[in-house]
């Protein structure tokens, strides 16, 4: 291993691997650009104000003929002036539908991408929880399959030593040493196991030293997980993954409504001020006679326009949106279903295996305990001649299996347990704290 690794407690870690994750800042990202929705729905309703100014030079020549008397007689104008125009506009939508529905369905879509965020961040605390939990059950196989091999070896030196002595027979030393060769096989695998479970948590924080402090812990007691009914209804109504596909359906329906208020009229109010001034000079001939003079001239207006719009018929496009807008909402609404579904089917069973877990953990815990005593008691029989190597080989290897089902039980749990948290919407950073402290204080 190397020396230069960091460990860290899982709070630390998650901390690291929330600042991190591609995916938990890509939702970030993603909600930060969904809120822009219903403040800009909500600016399609609200008044609207506008100013257009312009300024410049403007020269006019004109040349031609003007009926005057009993014919036409040639006439030549030109102006050159300074022209400035401004105008204010103001616009207050009276009545939109559509904009009206457009507005609502953008509050569903961000409460909707607010549940996903969630959703996300529920998902890297189970993904850093879990390969966390790997490490340090990676680590504590390897410790086991370690001890193994020590009495694997200290038995066949002991009973080779017999041999040598002529106290036993060979066969109880080539024995011992075959289950030595083997534990020290697997000792190299749960090295390579420990490394890649290292480099799985190191990649999530993004830090190649960091790794996981302490151990597994044995001692983990789960509290009784109350009735399935209230963990079924808790998901229902905290699961942010549902949630999202519930907001999204209630965000289509909106939509469809918007679609289908493309037959209504829109009413918008308009005040308008205009102000245009213009100064210069201007000439005009006529009869071969010419004169020039000021060109100036000046208009102000104001107007108050009630503007009615109604598409009476727009060549079958309003029908197309409402259809495609129906087709999008029941997708979403058989999405929401499935949802739904998945999240009752994760709730239950996961339920389940707690309720398991709890006997489970307390059997291996046991199977451990009377294994380590089988083998003592094994050795100081070997010693006396009153058992074989064999049997204290199997009792061993009996050992290091309950060894290993305890660590597995243990994962297990803990995988059970933020596995029912995360489909009832609470596997958040109290949840992490939480097993962070259980992990600090019985994994030593």
């Amino acid at each position: 291993m190397p020396s230069s690794a960091q460990a860290a407690s899982l709070w630390q870690v998650w901390q690291a691997a929330r600042a991190n994750d591609p995916a938990f800042l890509a939702a970030s990202a993603q909600l930060r650009a969904a809120s822009a929705a219903q403040p800009s729905a909500l600016a399609a309703l609200l008044p609207h104000f506008a100013v257009a100014a312009s300024a410049g030079p403007q020269t006019q020549y004109f040349e031609g003929a003007d009926f005057y008397g009993s014919g036409f007689e040639p006439i030549k104008q030109s102006q050159r002036l300074g022209v400035s125009t401004w105008q204010a506009t103001l616009t207050q939508t009276v009545f939109d539908w559509a904009q009206i529905k457009t507005y609502q369905a953008a509050g569903f879509s961000v409460r909707a991408a607010a549940a996903a965020y969630q959703a996300t961040l529920e998902r890297l605390t189970v993904s850093v929880i879990s390969d966390y939990v790997a490490v340090l059950r990676a680590r504590d196989d390897l410790a086991s399959l370690r001890a193994a091999a020590r009495g694997f070896g200290a038995q066949y030196h002991d009973a080779a030593a017999r041999y040598r002595a002529g106290l036993d027979g060979v066969i109880g030393a080539d024995e011992a040493r075959a289950a030595y060769e083997s534990i020290a096989a697997q000792v190299v695998q749960a090295q390579a196991r420990l490394i890649a479970a290292r480099e799985t948590l190191a990649s999530l924080t993004g830090n190649p030293a960091i790794t996981a402090e302490g151990g597994l812990p044995r001692a983990l007691r789960l509290p009784a997980p109350g009735a399935v009914g209230v963990w079924v209804d808790r998901a229902q109504a905290g699961n942010p993954t549902l949630a999202a596909a519930r907001l999204a359906t209630r965000d289509d329906t909106e939509l469809v409504a918007a679609a289908q208020a493309s037959y209504l009229p829109n009413v918008s109010l308009q005040l308008q001020h205009t102000h245009a001034a213009q100064g210069g000079r201007a000439g005009y001939a006529f009869f071969g006679n010419g004169i020039t003079g000021p060109g100036y001239a000046l208009q102000q207006g104001n107007s108050v326009t009630v503007q009615l719009n109604w598409k009476v018929f727009s060549g079958g496009a309003t029908r197309a949106a409402a259809d495609q807008a129906r087709a999008v909402r029941e997708e979403a609404a058989a999405k929401a279903a499935r949802a739904r579904l998945t999240v009752i089917r994760t709730v239950r069973t996961d339920y389940f295996a707690v309720v398991l877990d709890r006997a489970r953990l307390a059997a291996a815990r046991s199977a451990a305990t009377i294994a380590a005593r089988a083998v003592r008691s094994a050795a100081h029989g070997v010693r006396a001649g009153l058992i074989s190597e064999s049997d204290l080989i199997a009792d061993r290897q009996e050992l290091l299996a309950a060894q290993m089902a305890l660590h597995a039980a243990v994962v297990a749990a803990i995988g059970h347990e933020i596995g029912l948290a995360q489909a009832a919407g609470s596997a958040t950073p109290r949840l992490v704290r939480q097993v962070s402290d259980i992990i600090g204080k019985l994994g030593k």
